[in-house]
């Protein structure tokens, strides 16, 4: 199994994903413990750490979340949410596409 199907299938199990999502905010606010329904800034984030946390869920995942949909799901269960139907199929084709690349193919499909 590769490396992207093991985390594929820990993501697909709720508790797993919980899991995964509350060591990466421990990792980023350097605390021991966090609660899954308050607030990552109530939890003593600010925004730099919330883009250390994109960043981390990003590459602990695989996925490719969005700092504003982070910080719109703002807690440690709706970032698990957030992984839940993240599906990194769809965003994996345009990782290293140069803006230039998106606005052209964008007009292409234009009719």
């Amino acid at each position: 199994m590769s490396d992207q199907q093991t985390a594929d299938a820990h993501l697909t199990d709720a508790d797993e994903r919980l899991e995964i999502v509350r060591s990466v905010w421990r990792e980023v606010l350097g605390v021991a413990e966090v609660a899954d329904d308050i607030t990552f800034f109530d939890q003593g984030g600010d925004s730099l750490r919330l883009v250390l946390l994109v960043e981390r869920l990003n590459q602990t995942t695989g996925r490719a979340l969005k700092t504003v949909d982070l910080f719109r799901a703002g807690t440690v269960k709706g970032h698990s949410e957030l992984l839940a139907e993240s599906d990194n199929s769809a965003t994996s084709g345009f990782r290293g596409t140069s803006r230039a690349d998106l606005i052209n193919a964008a007009r292409a499909r234009r009719p």
